[in-house]
């Protein structure tokens, strides 16, 4: 149950235990939570969740960030508009269960025009 935070630039966070939670706040930030229940998050541009455990949670929430999960893990992510002088404000919201038919397991989502799109595996 232990949380890992990476806030500067390209940080990387990472939970392996059961639980555990992982957050990637600074530009191209990565977090990863592999055990049992974990969650991932990544707030900052070009960011990326991963959730490769079982029952675990990526939310990709950031400007152009992506989320991945293994088969049975819950992804999410946010699609955000250009900056209006205060913020990027948010215009979709979408999660769905990596079920590995809709959407497949190990594999890099964001949404584009609110619907996930695949991402690049970089």
């Amino acid at each position: 149950q232990g949380a890992a935070s990476a806030t500067g630039y390209l940080g990387a966070a990472s939970a392996t235990g059961d639980r555990g939670a992982a957050s990637a706040t600074g530009d191209q930030g990565a977090a990863s939570a592999t055990g049992y229940q974990g969650a991932a998050s990544a707030t900052g541009y070009l960011g990326a969740a991963s959730a490769t455990g079982k029952s675990g949670i990526a939310l990709a929430a950031g400007c152009e960030c992506k989320a991945k999960g293994a088969l049975g893990c819950a992804s999410c992510c946010i699609e955000r508009g250009r900056w209006n002088g205060e913020t990027y404000p948010i215009l979709a919201v979408k999660a769905a269960i990596v079920d590995g038919e809709t959407v497949k397991p190990d594999t890099w989502y964001m949404l584009k025009n609110g619907e996930f799109v695949e991402a690049e595996n970089e």
